[in-house]
């Protein structure tokens, strides 16, 4: 099974997930709730569009962290991103 990237921004009230590898986004109240959204619609994505042409378009992938929210959110916070 190969990993994606992704990378998680806190926009004010929503935390906007994006995969770096496909063309999809999702959103959720929580960081947990960005990413499993996001999941979601990767998986819908790679239904629609099929393994084999997502391989193709994106070449290697490589690992989406396992990051916690909490994890996440103090990074943030540190990095000035959030108060």
């Amino acid at each position: 099974m190969r990993k994606l990237n992704a990378a998680i921004q806190f926009d004010g009230k929503w935390f906007v997930a994006r995969c770096l590898d496909l063309p999809v986004t999702s959103q959720g109240e929580t960081i947990e709730m960005a990413k499993a959204n996001l999941k979601k619609a990767i998986e819908l994505y790679i239904y629609t569009w099929g393994a084999n042409d997502v391989e193709r378009t994106v070449g290697s992938m490589s690992l989406l962290p396992d990051v916690s929210g909490a994890e996440l959110v103090d990074a943030l916070q540190k990095a000035g991103f959030i108060m």
